[in-house]
């Protein structure tokens, strides 16, 4: 028998007998030599014919296996055949052999586990979802991506239907971008104000306009002013998601008090409520995001940090913050 045969043979028998587990190829076992396809060994070749690089020098042999899976050596084939010692087919003394690469290997590769698509977010750390109403609004909803790419921040844009055909691009943005875009109804109108079927038009064709502009279908809402009812919390057929920081930056426009109100008061799971109308709020982004992030925060999505913290958003049901 060959060197390389012999090795192995002493190789895999000691494998064998330690209980250690297979690797896919060449295997001997008390009946006989055997080969394994699968690293387990729980699978292997069988029942014919198989060309393979037995001494792996570039050159494939013609084996024959058995219906149990063992090679014949130093013997006739069932189809009459000639198999030396080595188990090689041979013809007039002459072993059949042909170059490697021209043979498919019949070891089967185990499927390689693949890295999660996209982005993930680590429920094991902090976490905030920064959320902004009103929009969309270029001037400053540009400069708040502008100061989220760089950190591979998300948020949730809570945008107004009747505005978003006048900021296509601004809207396609954030879908490409990976932002979240829900809506703030179609036309900003306080629905405890109105009748039933009112609420539902409000919500109804804010949710058309984002599906035309971004090509994105949302699945939250936001109330404005957050206000609500019995008959909004009757008829809103989506989660309702309102905030437990307010900045107030539509009342003080100033972006050192935007800051602030959410630096000071900021834990793990708050919704943060900004407004993407004001300079001041821009300006202010790009003070809050990258010190957030220093501190350990991710920032995601709202969709996100719910998912993050295990809940499943159900559609009528007021959301104020996913703090641990």
């Amino acid at each position: 028998m060959k060197k390389w045969m012999t090795a192995l043979m002493v190789a895999v028998m000691t494998a064998f007998f330690a209980n250690t587990a297979y690797a896919a190829g060449w295997v001997l076992n008390q009946t006989g030599w055997w080969f394994a396809t699968k690293d387990d060994g729980s699978a292997w070749l069988s029942d014919g014919w198989y060309w393979l690089d037995g001494n792996e020098d570039g050159i494939a042999e013609c084996y024959y296996f058995d219906a149990e899976g063992y090679m014949l050596a130093n013997t006739l084939t069932p189809d009459g055949y000639t198999v030396d010692a080595d188990g090689a087919w041979t013809e007039m003394g002459q072993k059949q052999a042909r170059p490697a690469s021209e043979v498919p290997s019949y070891i089967e590769e185990e499927p390689q586990e693949e890295e999660p698509a996209g982005r993930v977010v680590d429920p094991t750390k902090p976490m905030v979802a920064l959320t902004f109403d009103d929009g969309p609004y270029a001037k400053v909803g540009n400069q708040i991506m502008d100061c989220l790419a760089k950190y591979d921040a998300k948020v949730t844009f809570f945008v107004v239907g009747d505005r978003c055909a006048s900021y296509q691009t601004e809207m396609k943005r954030m879908a490409d971008e990976g932002h979240e875009i829900a809506t703030h109804t179609y036309e900003h109108k306080y629905l405890d104000k109105l009748d039933a079927a009112q609420i539902r038009e409000q919500i109804d064709k804010g949710v058309e306009a984002i599906v035309k502009y971004s090509g994105v279908t949302p699945a939250l809402v936001r109330l404005p002013g957050g206000r609500k009812n019995d008959t909004v919390l009757a008829n809103v057929a989506y989660p309702m998601i309102q905030w437990n920081i307010d900045t107030r930056d539509w009342e003080t426009k100033n972006t050192e008090k935007t800051v602030r109100a959410v630096l000071d008061n900021v834990k793990d799971g708050d919704i943060v409520l900004m407004h993407e109308l004001y300079a001041s709020t821009g300006d202010a982004v790009e003070q809050i995001v990258p010190e957030l992030i220093a501190r350990g925060y991710q920032l995601v999505t709202v969709s996100e940090m719910a998912q993050a913290r295990g809940v499943q958003l159900q559609a009528g049901q007021l959301y104020y913050s996913f703090r641990p």
